[in-house]
């Protein structure tokens, strides 16, 4: 219980993070580390299954991020997502934070965020960090930015003038949704199979 308690403690502040800033710090992380490194001592030599989960989703998120379709701080986020040992992990947190990834998407489409080749002024650019840029349109020349989510915003800062506007799409919180998809997890465990959860370390 101790491993899972310091995992959702990283997840948790990841996703708060991701929530406000879409930028998660490597510090958030610590917890979630030990953790893992706690539970698998005490779990050895019993590892198999967590290693090969945590290499399977962290490898996944790993190439996403690779080809800059996700952030530097998914892979992470997935691998210890993933190191939970219990027989529900990682499916029921991926599944909540699939369910609340869904009920976002709604909201943000109501409100016209999700619409294609959206066009925002530079100012609410820098000052939101909800955006993923995709052009500059500057005295209207459009020119494309870096396609990698990491290194996008960068691009626009460098080529942008006062007078740009910025073609933009909505990034969505990835690992906002695994913490709280694994806090409910959590919760689901303490109320309807606490036996399970005294049973990892």
């Amino acid at each position: 219980m101790y491993a899972q308690l310091l995992i959702a403690v990283s997840l948790l502040a990841g996703a708060y993070q991701d929530i406000r800033e879409r930028a998660v710090s490597d510090l958030v992380w610590i917890p979630g580390i030990v953790g893992i490194a706690y539970m698998l001592y005490t779990l050895y030599p019993d590892v198999e299954g967590p290693l090969v989960r945590m290499l399977i989703f962290g490898g996944i998120a790993l190439v996403g991020t690779l080809l800059g379709r996700l952030g530097q701080a998914d892979p992470i986020a997935w691998t210890i997502l993933a190191a939970d040992p219990s027989q529900l992990s990682p499916l029921f947190p991926l599944a909540a934070g699939a369910i609340l990834l869904l009920g976002h998407i709604l909201v943000e489409n109501h409100n016209g965020n999700l619409r294609g080749g959206l066009t925002i002024s530079l100012e609410k650019f820098l000052k939101e960090q909800c955006w993923i840029p995709r052009a500059l349109v500057t005295d209207g020349e459009r020119v494309e930015v870096d396609q990698d989510v990491n290194l996008a915003r960068e691009d626009v800062v460098k080529k942008a003038r006062p007078s740009s506007m910025v073609e933009v799409s909505y990034g969505v919180p990835h690992v906002a949704y695994f913490g709280i998809g694994y806090a409910i997890y959590l919760v689901y465990l303490l109320v309807f199979s606490p036996h399970t959860i005294a049973m990892i370390p």
